[in-house]
């Protein structure tokens, strides 16, 4: 589980990605379509940010500006964290820990050359590759 690489866990990420002129509205009706919490805000495949919740609430909801006369570049957060696809989910964690993040860039992964690494993704991935674990290891032990 914690030897796994970024890429094993988010490799095949379908990455949602929106301009930084996309209003706020727009960029979060995709995400709930998507069940997602977070996407990366890119101008011509570059990397310009991340959009999450945690942006939408304290950036556009409170402060009490308008989700459709808002642009995401604009509460978006700049110059977002990223590590390389072949760090560990532990090493992951600990950056996401000690930065009070979320969502973490990866890169050097997927179509786009990017993913999203939240929370949740991993302990999701990592909580089903421990059940796996633990029901081949009983079966080992049965069979022995």
């Amino acid at each position: 589980m914690p030897h796994r690489t970024l890429r094993q866990i988010v490799g095949e990420q379908d990455l949602l990605q929106v301009s930084p002129r996309t209003n706020v509205l727009d960029a979060a009706c995709r995400m709930a379509e998507r069940h997602v919490a977070a996407v990366l805000v890119t101008d011509k495949g570059s990397l310009q940010g991340i959009f999450t919740e945690r942006d939408l609430l304290r950036r556009v909801i409170v402060p009490g500006l308008s989700p459709k006369e808002t642009e995401v570049g604009d509460v978006m957060s700049h110059h977002p964290i990223a590590i390389g696809a072949d760090l560990t989910g532990t090493d992951a964690l600990r950056v996401m820990s000690e930065a009070d993040i979320r969502h973490i860039v990866v890169e050097g992964v997927g179509a786009d050359g990017f993913a999203i690494l939240s929370m949740r993704d991993f302990f999701t991935g990592e909580v089903a590759a421990a059940e796996r674990e633990i029901d081949f290891q009983r079966q080992l032990w049965e069979d022995l």
